[in-house]
């Protein structure tokens, strides 16, 4: 078998390509980026040729610049940014833009739906909240906005079913994690939900055929070969959504093993033997990259970008000093940090900057600095910021664990992972082991593990991670330190809880 998969992680920003051996080595990346549209308030849309365009560039660069030839190249595994989807014509070609993820046009239909069909029903079917996000919302704005296109439409098409169309796949499927995030799918039974199409008179017709992750499901045409630059009949494998692939990048494969990614917002990921219904509907549970797994995830909204906000904000110092010396600001709040005990000297920061995110999903929250006295100063809130952010995670692995989930390890992901300080206070707050990978790109490592598993280089996804995923560095928990922030996490939430039931974030909110 030649000896690289090709991995093609097509993303909100940009479109990322990634030449990877069977023992996880990245060998070679190249990426292009592209815009997002806003036609008008709230809609968010994306050029289908011009990602199509980026996806053949970062191509073509990576094949001229890496010195592999493209018959050297056993499989190539696609992920995709999920719930973005287009309509496309009997000739499978775009009828608008991508309508993206991020995409609030369908503010209303949500409404319709939850009298429609109704909160429960539809977590239960599709393990989804009934919010803007999933695609199944703007696929009924477009059939109420734009009846024509919604009548022209052979199928949505997810970002998945495009690229794969557009490398070579006639009639692309829809692999069952990315499916998931249709807002269609029936999550125990792994196909559409025919209750859910009837109930929102969707036609079953105008959704492409769904298959599980790790599947060949085509191979490269002579026409994508060409806009391409890599070599024709080369297996197309699906690989999934890009936080599912991303997880498995990081070994997030079995139970107990859980993802942590984190930038802007942070999502927790963790694999399931079975579907997982959560009564509070506060956790998403979907299909998983890894064929017959599923996983649940929630979502803090403000985690680096709380982090980023005090760096802006409140460190002009930090950031001065940072520029003369060539580093990051971050760096220079990290030692800060580190100079301070734990629990900030009595200091707690909520990052709610953004609102509340899982399990609260409560908008109306608001950032709180608790504790300060006469001897506070910024070293305290450097580390409280930290500690925060972590406290505030935290609530996702706790209602994770009300529900059943174990949590024995975390392997994190993102820009926080670079910090040795926050790393060791997730350990403490957590209280099991953090990991970071060797691999920064883990879609890259996670799309090429599903190529391999689809094309036979691995009997299964596990045995892909145990040969692909490299782990760097290890943090564990001190036994008092965690009992410490145990302690800190109760008054953190007793506070969230007092604040919220006492209509002060309403009423703060409703200072804006």
């Amino acid at each position: 078998m030649p000896g690289y998969f090709l991995a093609f992680d097509i993303g909100t920003s940009a479109a990322k390509a990634g030449l990877v051996t069977q023992d996880g080595t990245v060998v070679a990346t190249a990426s292009r980026e592209y815009p997002s549209i806003y036609p008008g308030p709230q809609w968010v849309e994306q050029s289908v040729e011009q990602m199509w365009q980026g996806q053949c560039e970062a191509s073509r660069e990576l094949i001229a610049h890496s010195g592999i030839r493209p018959e050297e190249i056993a499989a190539i595994g696609i992920s995709c940014q999920r719930a973005t989807f287009v309509p496309v014509d009997r000739e499978e070609q775009p009828l608008t833009r991508f309508i993206g993820w991020q995409d609030k046009r369908s503010v209303e239909q949500c409404d319709a739906m939850r009298e429609t069909v109704g909160e429960e029903k539809y977590y239960r079917i599709s393990g989804l909240p009934i919010e803007p996000t999933a695609a199944v919302s703007k696929i009924l704005w477009l059939k109420e906005n734009q009846p024509d296109i919604f009548d022209q439409t052979y199928r949505f098409y997810s970002t998945q079913n495009m690229h794969l169309h557009q490398l070579g796949v006639e009639d692309a499927p829809c692999d069952l994690p990315d499916a998931s995030y249709m807002g269609l799918l029936d999550v125990r039974e792994l196909k559409w939900s025919q209750e859910l199409l009837d109930l929102l008179e969707i036609p079953a017709e105008k959704m492409p055929d769904v298959v599980p992750s790790c599947q060949v499901v085509g191979q490269v045409s002579r026409a994508a070969a060409e806009a391409t630059g890599l070599k024709e009949g080369i297996p197309l494998v699906t690989a999934g959504g890009d936080f599912q692939v991303g997880a498995l990048g990081l070994g997030v494969a079995k139970p107990g093993v859980v993802c942590l990614a984190m930038g802007t917002g942070a999502g927790i990921m963790f694999c399931l033997d079975a579907p997982l219904h959560d009564p509070d509907r506060a956790m998403a549970c979907l299909a998983h990259s890894v064929p017959g797994a599923w996983e649940m995830e929630g979502i803090c909204l403000a985690s680096g970008g709380a982090h980023k906000w005090f760096r802006d904000t409140l460190a002009a110092g930090e950031k001065e000093a940072a520029g003369r010396c060539g580093i990051s600001a971050f760096d220079i709040l990290n030692l800060q940090a580190a100079d301070v005990p734990p629990g900030a000297n009595g200091l707690i920061v909520m990052p709610c900057l953004a609102g509340a995110g899982s399990p609260y999903w409560y908008p109306k929250a608001r950032g709180v600095i608790m504790g300060i006295t006469l001897g506070t100063d910024k070293k305290d809130l450097a580390r409280a910021m930290l500690e925060g952010i972590t406290l505030e995670l935290s609530n996702i692995f706790e209602a994770a664990r009300k529900l059943g989930v174990t949590v024995s390890e975390v392997r994190v992901f993102g820009g926080a992972s670079k910090s040795r300080i926050w790393n060791q206070i997730s350990a403490d707050v957590y209280g099991v082991p953090v990991y970071t990978a060797e691999v920064s790109d883990t879609g890259l490592i996670g799309a090429s593990i599903c190529a391999g598993v689809g094309v036979g280089a691995f009997a299964n996804a596990q045995e892909g991670a145990d040969a692909m995923v490299k782990l760097s560095e290890c943090y564990e928990p001190d036994p008092s330190v965690h009992s410490k922030y145990q302690e800190i996490a109760s008054i953190y939430r007793d506070a969230f809880a007092a604040l919220k039931d006492a209509g002060i974030f309403e009423r703060m909110a409703a200072l804006d």
